[in-house]
């Protein structure tokens, strides 16, 4: 464990996070220099004061946030995980290592008068203008194997009908509108009331989608590319079920607009090229045949092609992927529902290539000397779009050697849902295209 102030040898005289009733005639909290509550938490208890909840921090100058671990079975069970995480040599552990953020140890602080411990992670929206943040907690199923009846049954009322739908729910999102500027935040009682139609409808808030703006292409195709890869993780991994955990997802509004402008050109050129190719015999079948996230998804894999494939080549060749692979019993049947179950999750799908999109998250090497500097180093590559796995306070280890088919259910819907809003961006391009022709 390290403190704040361990270089100064202080470890009795711990940081004081203080509360205020002189300043400004209301109440409120103080804190040490260079820490500020997370303005963009999207779960768990804020600082309150008057309730003595502690939320989390953020450290601007390090690029670190501190989170909590108020709750000492659940928090050191989270920081167990963790250290488990970047100790590990373990090929299951480190492929895992490159979905979490990226975890520095502990350090403490004395918060209304006791000892706190926080956990020092990378903070995701570091460097980032407009952070647009959504917690997505994934699995139908949120309780783990230690709960009590009681709390089984008060974690199957919430969010019941978004996980009923989807198995998985939204808990709380920021968004800065696009035409305005202006932030938005919905919290969890917003998430809470979301059925499956209100589930879409906050995706496209979040993702700036409107009636007379369609998604952005590399916006959504840059999350399938994170997304892809921890689904095809999770279709190996058979070490651990997680329970209760969220994906953390971030994107920069500002450079939302700048890529939106881009998409707008690029659909006039592809209009106009689709145009002329139209009365070409020679090419008018290839326009009409291709999909357009595949050509994306073609383009981006050219610009990257130094990107390593060995570790989705070697996922895609295990026989568990395969459908020869010999399965019974009901636990075997619903897995191979899941592997079979459309052309999109189809090991023979081209996903390797939405997985070579946006590589920068995954080159980073596994080991336990990553500094900061490495991690900015290589998200200047592709700095406006990330994904995170967080929370794991109810990951316990697997009692069978099956997939997590919980957590497998939520993140293929979640995926499926997104590459909709590509589907509608074709569909305008082809209606827009036969406009053009028409005229």
């Amino acid at each position: 464990m390290t403190t704040l102030e361990s270089d100064e040898g202080h470890l009795d005289k711990l940081p004081h996070v203080e509360w205020d009733r002189t300043t400004t005639g209301s109440p409120g909290c103080t804190f040490p220099d260079g820490l500020n509550p997370l303005e963009c938490q999207m779960a768990g208890h804020p600082f309150d004061g008057d309730r003595h909840t502690i939320g989390m921090l953020v450290c601007r100058r390090t690029g670190f946030v501190l989170k909590p671990a108020t709750k000492a079975i659940l928090g050191e069970r989270e920081i167990a995980f963790y250290e488990k995480l970047k100790n590990s040599h373990d090929s299951t552990i480190v492929q895992l290592k490159k979905f979490v953020p990226h975890y520095f140890g502990t350090t403490e602080l004395r918060v209304f008068n006791k000892r706190t411990k926080f956990l020092k992670l990378r903070d995701i929206t570091e460097g980032m203008a407009e952070p647009c943040v959504m917690d997505i907690k994934i699995g139908r199923r949120t309780w783990d194997p230690l709960a009590t009846p009681e709390k089984r049954a008060t974690e199957e009322l919430k969010y019941a009908e978004s996980k009923r739908a989807y198995g998985f729910c939204i808990t709380g999102f920021q968004v800065y509108c696009l035409s305005t500027g202006r932030l938005k935040k919905f919290d969890r009682d917003y998430g809470k009331k979301l059925d499956a139609k209100g589930v879409v409808e906050a995706l496209k808030t979040f993702l700036n989608i409107t009636p007379e703006r369609p998604a952005c292409r590399q916006l959504i195709f840059e999350l399938l590319s994170f997304l892809g890869r921890i689904m095809l993780f999770f279709r190996i991994q058979q070490k651990y079920r997680f329970y209760s955990s969220s994906l953390l997802v971030a994107y920069d509004a500002r450079k939302l607009r700048q890529c939106c402008r881009f998409d707008n050109d690029d659909s006039n050129n592809q209009m106009d090229s689709r145009a002329k190719s139209a009365f070409s015999p020679s090419t008018s079948h290839i326009t009409s045949d291709t999909n357009v996230s595949e050509q994306v998804a073609l383009t981006a894999s050219v610009s990257n092609a130094g990107t390593k494939r060995n570790w989705i080549e070697e996922q895609r060749s295990r026989p568990i992927l395969k459908r020869s692979v010999s399965l019974s019993g009901p636990v075997s049947i619903a897995r191979e529902q899941i592997l079979n179950r459309s052309e999109f999750y189809n090991p023979d799908f081209k996903i390797d290539r939405l997985c070579r999109s946006c590589p920068s998250q995954f080159s980073l090497p596994c080991t336990n000397n990553v500094t900061i500097k490495d991690i900015r180093n290589i998200e200047n590559k592709c700095n406006w779009v990330r994904v995170n796995m967080i929370d794991f306070t109810h990951v316990f280890p697997a009692d069978n050697s099956d997939l997590d088919l919980n957590y497998l259910e939520g993140i293929e819907n979640l995926i499926k849902l997104l590459s909709t809003f590509l589907k509608r961006v074709r569909k305008r391009e082809q209606d827009s295209s036969c406009a053009t022709i028409a005229q």
